[in-house]
């Protein structure tokens, strides 16, 4: 059974928060900022091999469905899987 390499996760984005300490009203608060960065292969916590595919899930809470084949279009690596099931 094949792993997920980095070359199969190029152009897809891992979304998380940064924690930083404000002042408002003369008081130190915690105030947390959206972050994107590139999705790397330890922000996976689970994956399947499935033939010409690999199913994961991310850290951050969502599913991909990553082709094993580089991409020839310069298209994202993968499609997410949102639950949504179309006809």
């Amino acid at each position: 059974m094949a792993r997920v390499e980095q070359k199969h996760l190029e152009g897809l984005i891992f979304r998380t928060s940064e924690k930083k300490e404000v002042v408002k009203d003369g008081q130190k608060r915690n105030r947390y900022f959206p972050v994107e960065r590139p999705l790397d292969v330890k922000d996976i916590i689970a994956e399947r091999d499935d033939g010409n595919t690999f199913h994961i899930v991310t850290a951050d809470g969502r599913k991909y469905d990553v082709s094993k084949t580089p991409q020839k279009s310069g298209g994202e690596g993968g499609k997410e899987d949102n639950g949504k099931k179309g006809k």
